[in-house]
């Protein structure tokens, strides 16, 4: 009985220090190292407002860092405003552009290709002086119209092409003013964006006239995010992460305005509140239309972009809609 109970507890004590041993083992040996997150970049079209909500959201939310992403957002550069060029020389990975300037750019030869779309209507209009008794595109034959710098806007052309209309038969001014009541003097009609000027216009409970282009066969998608054929390329786990934070941002934007309107103000706590709240709402049925998922890409809306710039003589041949955007990234 003696002898058993003595190797008992030696077997015992040789356990307890194979044990020990164990574990000091394990605690010695290396673990699995958490990946160090990926720095990104993203070139805004323009300075911080409700426009670039979701992607405020994404970032407050914690939505870029579960995708193990540190995001920095720089706004527009005023000297050089293309995003696309930015993106291009490498200051960015990725940018907010606009889809015919996306068009123009890879008709050029520059692989630049959407990743999702985040305004499926674009927000581009024409604001109507409320007496001047213009009502539509057909109304502006011997009246004027005020234009951005650079000559007459795409959308505005291909508008009024498509309706057979003679430009010739109406004046078009170059402004550079952004002031809507400013430009109002100038002529009765001018180009605003509906989250901005009727917004302005309500606030200040003033009447207006409004020319959506797409009433009249121009519709194309407003806002897109982008990157290059390159980044998608060597990093699409990292361009896969960051869309889907970003589009999980924009949902989340959308099902909670208030929520939308605070993240835009930690950006510049100088907005108008009021303002970027009326903004964000006019902008919801602009970004869930409710006919497509939050992003998603519809090939025909492209190929209607592509052939409108292709006849209008903007771009000189089909550009290949293959290479121009892709939804792999909104299917992770």
């Amino acid at each position: 009985m003696f002898r058993n109970s003595q190797f008992a507890i030696r077997n015992s004590q040789f356990t307890a220090v194979l044990l020990l041993v164990s574990g000091l083992l394990t605690a010695c040996s290396p673990s699995p190292s958490t990946p160090e997150p990926a720095h990104v970049s993203v070139r805004l079209k323009w300075l911080h407002q409700t426009q670039f909500a979701g992607i405020y959201v994404a970032q407050q939310e914690g939505y870029y860092a579960d995708e193990s992403l540190v995001v920095a957002l720089e706004t527009v550069d005023f000297e050089h405003q293309s995003a696309i060029d930015k993106v291009m020389a490498g200051e960015n990975d990725f940018g907010i552009t606009s889809s015919e300037s996306l068009l123009l750019a890879r008709s050029e030869g520059k692989p630049v290709r959407a990743l999702a779309v985040t305004f499926r209507i674009s927000a581009e209009v024409f604001l109507i002086e409320p007496n001047s008794g213009i009502q539509s595109p057909y109304d502006l034959v011997g009246r004027k119209i005020a234009l951005s710098p650079g000559g007459p806007t795409i959308i505005y052309r291909a508008m009024m092409e498509r309706l057979g209309l003679d430009r010739s038969q109406v004046e078009e001014i170059t402004v550079t003013t952004w002031d809507l009541w400013e430009c109002w003097e100038i002529a009765p009609v001018c180009p605003n964006y509906a989250t901005n000027g009727p917004v302005l216009l309500d606030l200040a409970g003033e009447d207006y006239g409004l020319i959506w282009p797409g009433d009249y066969g121009v519709s194309w998608y407003g806002d897109v995010l982008f990157t290059t054929d390159q980044m998608i390329a060597e990093q699409p786990n990292v361009v896969e992460g960051f869309v889907r934070a970003t589009l999980r941002g924009w949902q989340k934007a959308v099902e909670d305005p208030e929520l939308a309107v605070a993240a835009t103000l930690v950006y510049d706590d100088q907005l108008d509140e009021e303002f970027q709240r009326r903004a964000m709402l006019a902008s919801i049925p602009l970004i869930d239309t409710g006919d497509a998922p939050i992003g998603w890409m519809d090939k025909a809306v492209w190929r209607s972009t592509r052939d409108i710039l292709l006849e209008q003589g903007f771009i000189s041949s089909p550009v290949d809609l293959d290479a121009l955007y892709t939804n792999e990234f909104n299917e992770q």
